[in-house]
């Protein structure tokens, strides 16, 4: 459903070029000139593909920071000040660190409260600047765009207890890798959305390879399985749907169960983010990179698409019943 509503929010700054961190003392005005743009941030951070769920205890420091500050007004500022004093100790010992803004804020998602930190790291772009007559450019730090991805945030479900981690990777003593959870939250991970999906698609496909369950058309059936449950507003479950779409075949299911679950995913795992477009086009890819798009209920229908294996062993791709063609 992904329903948010927005209960308040706090800003702080963190200056990593001049060390410096800018605390706020009262909370951000949800304008008409900004609310779309903190909204939108929000959205971002809660529905990601790329975050994960953590394991941690329920006496860890996020959970109980959390459940203080949805007590009163005056916790919350307290613990966003802490929170972002400890951000700040991280991320002065990385040099290539960016300014940023961090956001802390207390909301609903689908009727649960959540407790989100989301840090909007800064990017540099070329500003145009005229001084003493002259007229040059230099660059400048700006916040990132609404629309954007949110690099960094740590989100708190305050109701059921699950911490989340949207992570970014930075050169730590000389090689890429993450530090909020390794040096700070140090959780175990569970996998993301995306990698659950591409688990998925990994194994329903090598099923499919090997016991020929849907004729070629598995991953299809897979697309439109997750957007059924969407359209539904039902619980995407990955187990649940890698069984349903090889459920023809009693060993590529038995198979795929424990593929998937030597991978990381069992019956209990879900998928919070997923992005309707994507599950709504199936591609075909061909010979000589040609790619054909259309919507998966089409391409499982046939009605305007044949498949057709040739006597030389080669495929023949026919589309039928068309009024237009339209070349773009």
């Amino acid at each position: 459903m992904n329903t948010i509503i927005i209960n308040k929010i706090l800003m702080h700054m963190l200056d990593f070029e001049h060390r410096h961190i800018y605390h706020s003392n009262s909370f951000v005005d949800l304008n008409e000139t900004s609310i779309d743009y903190y909204r939108k941030k929000v959205e971002r951070a809660l529905t990601s593909s790329t975050m994960k769920e953590l394991t941690v205890g329920s006496l860890h420091e996020m959970m109980l920071r959390s459940d203080k500050m949805i007590e009163s007004d005056e916790e919350f500022i307290k613990q966003a000040q802490e929170i972002t004093d400890k951000l700040f100790a991280l991320g002065a010992v990385i040099e290539e660190m960016p300014n940023s803004n961090v956001l802390f804020v207390d909301c609903y998602k689908d009727g649960e409260r959540v407790v989100a930190v989301i840090k909007l790291n800064y990017r540099t772009i070329p500003m145009s600047v005229v001084e003493d007559g002259i007229v040059r450019i230099t660059k400048q730090q700006v916040l990132p765009m609404m629309g954007s991805s949110v690099d960094e945030a740590i989100i708190v479900n305050c109701d059921k207890k699950e911490l989340f981690l949207i992570e970014k990777k930075y050169t730590i003593d000389g090689r890429a890798d993450y530090y909020l959870n390794p040096q700070w939250i140090k959780g175990e991970e569970k996998l993301t959305d995306k990698q659950k999906i591409s688990t998925m698609r990994k194994v329903i496909k090598k099923m499919d390879d090997i016991y020929n369950v849907n004729d070629g058309k598995a991953l299809p059936l897979m697309k439109q399985e997750i957007q059924e449950k969407l359209e539904t507003n039902q619980p995407v479950k990955p187990l649940e749907i890698v069984k349903k779409v090889l459920e023809k075949d009693y060993q590529a299911q038995e198979e795929s169960e424990l593929m998937m679950k030597d991978l990381g995913i069992n019956e209990e795992d879900h998928i919070q983010s997923v992005s309707m477009p994507l599950m709504d086009v199936c591609k075909l890819i061909l010979d000589d990179d040609i790619e054909i798009s259309m919507p998966v209920d089409e391409y499982l229908n046939g009605t305007h698409i044949e498949k057709r294996k040739e006597d030389d062993g080669s495929y023949s791709i026919i589309v039928k019943n068309i009024n237009e063609v339209i070349v773009k």
